[in-house]
């Protein structure tokens, strides 16, 4: 047990250990990284993980056609609950596909991402303006109706701070649109599951989230557990293949050179590994479909990702 630390969400000490030598908050049940106390533990491991070593590289059909899909899906989310104005500012940018495509239905858009590589990358290749560097800096003045932040949160060493600045940006009445790992969902049982990585510093749940997102000022509008299909099937596969068998690798600060793939996957592997993993995950979430129309077990049960809207101004039916 320890308890010289402070949990980061409810300011409490005492820790108990959790798989894979993570941490459980006692008072709030937030689970989290021992790497989340190192001095400037989020800027470290950005930028030894997307540094200036970092190359972007160019993405396969699948990884496009599953960040189409994602893309849609965040767009139609916003559609549903934004209100008037089209200022939009997404943290995290990734490969910058989601700006791309919100550029084209409208949105008025602007990146931040703490890495150079990637924000070079975005701005040369889409045409889209970045501020490269701490949310914080960004001025009051750069008011946006709409946030986006799709796996971003997992990565901050102070959660609710980080928040409060993402509240900051927001008109009265923006919303903001996050994404986090589910430590809840059964995957994270497994020590394959895709979300236990060394950069990743906390690892929320619903409650936690919501704990989180109500204590820097927003009201909810929505929540939901959702899970690409193929998330259960990788888990399983990483699993099978000793992913993050060894102790202490997913809480280590590893150097990105041990753990980044390599630049090219033969063309017929990559074809054959994705195909399996649309065929398996594809059917298997037909049959769960079916089995929640047939009340076998509740929805959200098997899910791993949550999405959460946030907004500044009061609920909207």
């Amino acid at each position: 047990m320890i308890r010289e630390q402070i949990c980061p969400l409810c300011g409490k000490q005492g820790f108990q250990a959790y798989p894979l030598g993570l941490l459980r908050c006692e008072s709030c049940r937030l689970v989290l990284s021992p790497s989340i106390w190192q001095p400037q533990a989020n800027e470290r491991m950005e930028d030894e993980w997307f540094g200036e070593g970092y190359e972007a590289r160019k993405s396969s059909v699948w990884v496009e056609w599953f960040e189409a899909w994602n893309n849609r899906k965040t767009l139609a989310r916003l559609a549903a609950h934004s209100r008037q104005g089209n200022r939009l500012l997404e943290i995290g940018v990734g490969s910058g596909s989601f700006l791309k495509v919100a550029k084209t239905k409208g949105f008025d858009v602007m990146g931040c991402d703490l890495s150079a590589p990637i924000c070079r990358h975005v701005e040369r290749e889409c045409g889209i303006a970045m501020h490269c560097g701490f949310l914080s800096e960004l001025p009051d003045d750069r008011q946006c109706d709409a946030v986006v932040m799709n796996h971003v949160l997992e990565h901050v060493q102070q959660p609710v701070e980080f928040l409060q600045d993402v509240f900051r940006l927001l008109k009265p009445e923006g919303i903001v649109h996050i994404a986090v790992p589910n430590i809840d969902c059964w995957e994270a049982c497994l020590p394959g599951w895709t979300s236990y990585e060394p950069y990743h510093l906390t690892y929320f749940n619903r409650q936690t989230l919501l704990k989180a997102v109500e204590a820097a000022g927003f009201s909810a509008e929505r929540v939901l557990t959702s899970d690409s299909f193929s998330g259960w099937f990788l888990a399983l596969l990483r699993t099978a293949l000793g992913i993050n068998r060894t102790q202490g690798v997913v809480t280590r600060p590893v150097a990105a050179s041990e753990n980044r793939p390599a630049n090219s996957r033969s063309g017929w592997v990559e074809h054959a590994y994705r195909l399996a993993m649309v065929v398996v995950g594809g059917g298997a979430m037909a049959a769960a479909m079916a089995a929640r129309q047939a009340g076998l077990w509740r929805r959200g049960y098997m899910y791993r990702a949550q999405n959460r809207f946030a907004s500044r101004g009061p609920v909207h039916a």
